[in-house]
């Protein structure tokens, strides 16, 4: 990495103009993005419910339908009429539209069950038609609430499709939409349906995104302008982040990857994720050296690696949503983290060398204050320190939360146990309907359909028997007019239809009697035939009216499939979320395993159903996809400081903001769905970055300070601006969201938003107070920062061990101190402990008191006794205040276990270097000088 940065380094324009033509061609795929609204991206292909929805769907045709409904006065006049067959008509040579049925295109069996005639007749429509089609209806229940009011006062015109492809649904919505707008008869028009959400809905969210991105945009350089002051420092950022963001849309274009209803957010949050690291990096990039072959490996050596690593844990975040049951958020976790690294390889090289190929003229270029405070930054000449305030307020509510921190763990325990409180009354569902405002077109006509007419939204209840012909049975019907019955009976039910309703109309058809028939009575007398019976009454009519069914089994697909062996019942309702569906379908579930006979099974399938199992999965994806993220950032916050209570230190105030997500969510009774469901994952992810940054500066700071008190201050003071300039940032990137006019994006938007500022105050106040319980620095930071770098190449005893083999090995022991005149090593007592100096002096005596050896930085002592637990043979004692790295034989034992390939060389550093010292002293036995200083073995 070190040899690209300079390779970039040192041709910084030419790099930058190829880092542009790869953008480009990249985003040149934005002409390929598509988007798709159909509901198979909420489910896996074999995804149980949507394979026996498609089994359904095979035996019986597709159920969703489409409703258009004219209110009216009276739907009987020749003018409704006329109008409403030329606009059924219009609607039936749509595609992908199987039949658009209405009173003018439905048949009347009733009137004669052989031919059935048309109930509307081909020709002119008069007062006299309109009254006999009145007739008609009061006569064949079938078209009530279907087709009809039973007041008359609207009409229906029911729209079946065809199989037909997510892309297409969008075009098929239109079309019939412009059908409706050239429907010149009396009333008022009104269009439902769950195609017909779907489509609204990424219309909306679309139209929106283009809307409302300028203005994310607008206050990203508003947060730019104020924290940095400088045009260049508030254009160059703005212009990376867009080009990252359309880089990432090109790919999904080139990937054939469409824009779904859960995808609609990537660019947004991409957005504001994208402003979070161009911060950091504009803050840190102003602070480099004016040349960039200097500058860039400079400022990629400060931010680089907060940077690297709020990238991942971001990513983690969604890449943990990649892992969701449910394929439109999993691709929604994919391609964000795709963006996210994308974003991250913007910031670091293409906007630091945007900078250093433009670079700043005059005074304008800004200088750091001190070598010990390298994120802050002096203005612009010209400018007053007019943020000075803000670190001082931030770096004394950092000493606050220190002195204070018992009062910060009350408040943030208190809040923490409301959250759960609220987090225990969430519930999931997924409704798109109510994600529309009240008073929007969508829920205006969803309301009137319902009001008046059977509810657009149907279910599935699918009825098989144990074998053919089971349904031709009058006992196995009984079974199925009780349960139609029960179901006609529920709250959320306003109609059902199935294949006893077209027998039933058969059956009037039968005994249709107009007085025409005579028969000859007992007496022999010639009298008129009575009526037949119906068939529940005289189960010998049965037969002939399933004959009638069995001549014409395409009329009948869509209740009874040609075996009579399973039946569908098509129940409508207004119900069009996964709560309201899941209580629908468990009552009528609850029937079938109380009252329903053995041998017969019965299942319910639909759109809404499928829905309904995804919610299911939505609660187990949420937590799947937060326990994971939260695992994986953890495992990487500890790796970092290679300290597990530093990763718990550094998780706890990231646990709060997630809890009063949930919290707000549960008190304020908003649902768990596929939109908020994406928040607590990616919010975990985002707000870490805060923590990180903070986190990586105090590791610093922390080794120069007098104490970790004043180590928080004054990290807080460094990390404060950009810090509440990022989240301020991701807020603002939110909030514009609100302006949306859709329901799930303005929920979406203020609920992150609100996540994010908890965030903030949970770095400002809760880290500091947690930080100043748990040690920051570790034992590598020590060895590093008091040995130097490169311990490996410049230490005996670590040599040909590579930089991660001396952490590991470094990470075995244990650090000793010893003030002035103590003594380290005593000459004669036995012992098995060999020490690193890692700070100070200590000289080593012989017998006589005399001065053998004088141990420094990076000396080691007692390796003889360390080897074979001898009698030591020299008096070592610190001349000053001294901290060395013991290491004894539980140290060997344990090296010798975990890295066995580390042991061979440190034993061998440590045999080569005995083997020095003996070597020295026998050539110096024999001519010892009193005041030659040489090191011996003890």
């Amino acid at each position: 990495m070190n040899r690209l940065t300079r390779f970039f380094a040192k041709a910084p324009r030419l790099t930058l103009l190829f880092l542009i033509g790869l953008g480009s061609a990249a985003a040149m795929g934005l002409a390929h993005l598509d988007f798709d609204s159909s509901l198979e991206t909420l489910t896996e292909r074999d995804d149980p419910a949507r394979r026996l929805h498609r089994e359904v769907q095979a035996v019986f045709g597709d159920q969703e339908i489409g409703v258009i409904a004219i209110l009216v006065d009276d739907a009987y006049t020749p003018e409704v009429l006329e109008e409403l067959r030329k606009l059924t008509d219009r609607i039936a040579g749509i595609p992908y539209v199987a039949k658009s049925m209405s009173l003018t295109s439905v048949s009347d069996p009733v009137a004669d069950v052989i031919a059935p005639p048309p109930l509307v007749a081909k020709g002119p429509i008069d007062a006299e038609v309109a009254q006999r089609v009145r007739q008609r209806v009061s006569e064949n229940p079938i078209f009530t609430p279907h087709l009809v009011a039973e007041d008359g006062r609207a009409v229906a015109i029911n729209i079946f499709f065809t199989e037909r492809p997510g892309d297409a649904e969008g075009e098929i919505d239109a079309e019939i939409l412009r059908a409706i707008d050239e429907y010149e008869g009396p009333g008022e028009t009104h269009y439902a349906g769950m195609s017909h959400i779907r489509v609204r809905s990424t219309d909306m969210m679309r139209s929106d995104l283009v809307r409302f991105l300028p203005l994310s945009l607008l206050c990203m350089m508003v947060v730019l302008w104020i924290a940095f002051r400088s045009l260049r420092a508030t254009l160059l950022p703005v212009f990376s982040i867009v080009f990252g963001v359309s880089v990432l849309l090109g790919l999904m274009g080139w990937f054939n990857a469409p824009i779904t209803i859960t995808t609609l957010v990537l660019p947004s949050l991409l957005l504001v994720i994208g402003g979070s690291y161009s911060v950091h990096v504009t803050a840190a990039v102003l602070e480099s050296g004016e040349n960039a072959e200097e500058g860039l490996p400079e400022l990629l050596g400060r931010v680089g690696l907060p940077v690297a690593i709020s990238a991942l844990t971001t990513a983690v975040g969604f890449g943990a949503l990649a892992l969701h049951p449910i394929p439109a958020i999993s691709r929604l976790g994919k391609f964000a983290v795709l963006g996210i690294v994308v974003l991250a390889v913007v910031a670091l090289y293409g906007l630091s060398l945007m900078f250093f190929a433009l670079p700043a003229r005059g005074a304008a270029r800004r200088n750091a204050r001190s070598e010990s405070d390298p994120a802050r930054l002096e203005p612009a000449a010209g400018h007053a320190s007019y943020l000075d305030w803000l670190d001082r307020a931030l770096e004394r509510a950092a000493d606050i939360a220190v002195r204070r921190r018992g009062w910060v763990f009350a408040i943030s325990g208190a809040l923490m146990a409301v959250g759960l409180a609220g987090a225990a009354r969430v519930e999931v569902d997924t409704d798109l309907l109510s994600s529309f405002k009240s008073g929007s077109d969508v829920r205006v006509a969803h309301e009137a359909i319902t009001d008046r007419l059977a509810g657009p939204n149907p279910i599935s209840i699918v009825v098989s028997g144990p074998e053919k012909g089971h349904f031709r049975s009058l006992a196995a019907l009984r079974h199925i007019r009780d349960f139609q019955t029960y179901i006609n009976g529920l709250e959320d039910v306003d109609a059902s239809l199935s294949l006893l309703d077209y027998l039933q109309e058969i059956d009037l058809g039968l005994r249709n009697c107009d007085g025409g028939e005579f028969v000859i009575n007992e007496r022999g007398e010639l009298v008129e035939a009575p009526c037949p019976e119906s068939f529940w009454d005289d189960p010998g009519q049965l037969d002939q009216v399933l004959e009638l069914v069995a001549l014409s089994p395409d009329s009948f697909r869509g209740v009874v499939d040609s075996d009579f062996r399973r039946l569908r019942i098509t129940a409508r309702t207004a119900i069009s979320g996964s709560l309201g569906t899941a209580a629908l379908t468990e009552r009528i579930r609850e029937y079938v395993d109380t009252r329903f006979p053995r041998g017969l099974e019965v299942d319910l399938t639909g759109n809404l159903v499928v829905v309904s199992t995804v919610s299911d999965k939505v609660l187990g994806g949420q937590v799947q996809s937060v326990a994971l993220a939260f695992l994986v950032i953890f495992g990487v916050l500890s790796l970092q400081f290679l300290s597990l209570r530093v990763g718990v230190a550094a998780m706890i105030p990231n646990v709060l903001p997630l809890l009063m997500f949930f919290g707000v969510m549960g008190w304020a009774g908003i649902e768990l769905n596929l939109g908020t469901s994406i928040i607590a994952a990616v919010a975990l992810g985002i707000s870490v970055d805060d923590t990180i940054h903070y986190m990586t500066t105090l590791n610093r700071v922390v080794k120069t300070s007098r104490s970790q008190h004043d180590a928080l201050c004054a990290t807080m003071r460094i990390v404060g601006r950009p810090v509440v300039a990022t989240s301020i940032t991701l807020t603002a990137g939110f909030l514009v969201m609100l302006v949306s006019r859709f329901g799930l994006i303005i929920t979406f938007g203020w609920l992150s938003a609100m996540t994010m500022m908890v965030a903030l105050l949970t770095n400002i106040f809760v880290l500091p107070a947690v930080l100043a319980t748990v040690p920051v620095i570790s034992v590598w930071d020590l060895v590093t920062f008091q040995l130097g770098p490169a311990p490996n190449r410049t230490i005996a005893l670590f040599n040909g061990l590579s930089a991660l083999g001396v952490r590991l090995v470094v990470l075995l022991g244990r650090v000793k101190a010893f003030g002035e005149g103590d003594a380290v090593i005593r000459r004669g007592e036995r012992g098995n402990e060999m020490y690193l100096v890692l700070q100070g002096e200590a000289e080593v005596h012989d017998r006589k008191g005399r001065v053998l050896a004088m141990l420094r930085r990076g000396d080691v002592v007692g390796e003889m006794a360390l080897l074979r637990s001898t009698e030591r043979s020299a008096d070592v004692v610190a001349s000053k205040p001294l901290e060395a790295l013991v290491i004894d034989e539980d140290f060997l034992r344990r090296l010798r276990v975990l890295y066995p390939r580390f042991a061979s060389r440190f034993f061998l550093n440590i045999a080569r270097i005995l083997s020095d010292r003996l070597e020295e002293a026998n050539a110096r036995s024999g001519r010892v000088d009193d005041g030659e200083k040489h090191s011996a073995p003890v």
